[in-house]
């Protein structure tokens, strides 16, 4: 197996650039930093741990095509790729349905957006133009490189569509049985502490965004009813985090927390080629990323 991180780019850039630094001395493989316009954005974080990282694949987890086309995205990549020696990889997903709907953005024809983006970034890393029914591009990138692309990914037609169109799949917070012979990544929270009730009640925060932004479908195959997801995402607008109530059971499927050998042995039980150590990854950040690369990577 694999390691990746996942690192919310929240703190000044070189807070985050020590971070992806230490992961990769810890012998991570993956280090991933998330798309969100309330944070610092990705690229020019990316861009920095391109210069100062020497062997981990590097990405963005997970771009969308809602708020950046394509064809964008693909000239992003293929900068990032050339900048880092050849150790870019690719994160695109269908993006959060409640973010998108913050900037106005209605998240339409999830499923047809996804792969028109892929098709498109596909046809341009092979020297091709593109014309789509949502999205086109009449113009070929000549620095074009090959880049691998996850394609994120929850609900089963989207699981689907992944393992058609990408180089692999990146699940969020949950694990389905899948049959492939394509690269299979799960990415989870994880909150180490010593104090079990302490990352609990972190975890409960965190699981109840993973609730807010499932789809019907996604929140049915779970069990959880989906008047259960709109009062959540009610309550987060409003900031009533202390209102929002989340069943033990959700909170322990949907996050790792805890001590960090309890958490690891639950990341090793785990039957995938990647497994990315999700936010908050733990109260003290540092600590958790060396124990978590110590006893999986065996530094």
């Amino acid at each position: 197996m694999e390691l990746g991180i996942e690192l919310k780019p929240d703190k000044p850039f070189y807070e985050i650039e020590y971070l992806a630094k230490l992961a990769e001395d810890y012998e991570y493989d993956y280090i991933w930093i998330t798309e969100h316009y309330n944070n610092r954005n990705p690229i020019p974080i990316l861009t920095t741990i391109a210069l100062k990282t020497h062997r981990a694949k590097i990405g963005v987890g997970a771009t969308n095509p809602y708020t950046t086309h394509p064809a964008l995205i693909a000239s992003i990549i293929f900068t990032l790729d050339e900048i880092s020696g050849g150790r870019a990889v690719l994160g695109i997903s269908a993006g959060d349905k409640m973010t998108l709907n913050s900037l106005g953005i209605r998240r339409e024809k999830p499923l047809k957006t996804v792969k028109e983006a892929v098709e498109l970034i596909k046809a341009l890393m092979n020297g091709r133009t593109y014309e789509g029914d949502l999205f086109k591009c009449m113009s070929v990138i000549p620095f074009a490189r090959r880049v691998p692309i996850f394609v994120g990914a929850q609900g089963s037609k989207m699981i689907e569509l992944a393992l058609e169109i990408g180089d692999g799949v990146i699940l969020n917070a949950t694990l389905p049985e899948i049959k492939t012979s394509k690269t299979v990544g799960l990415c989870m929270p994880v909150c180490v502490d010593d104090d079990v009730d302490r990352a609990k009640k972190i975890a409960k925060i965190v699981v109840a965004f993973i609730i807010a932004g499932s789809s019907r479908s996604f929140a049915e195959k779970e069990g959880i009813p989906y008047d259960v997801v709109t009062d959540i995402r009610k309550k987060i607008s409003k900031g009533k985090f202390d209102e929002i109530k989340i069943d033990d059971e959700l909170i322990d499927k949907f996050c790792l927390y805890g001590k960090v050998n309890d958490v690891v042995a639950r990341i090793e039980s785990f039957n995938v080629d990647i497994f990315i150590v999700g936010t908050p990854i733990g109260r003290d950040k540092v600590k958790a990323i060396k124990e978590i690369g110590k006893k999986i990577k065996g530094r």
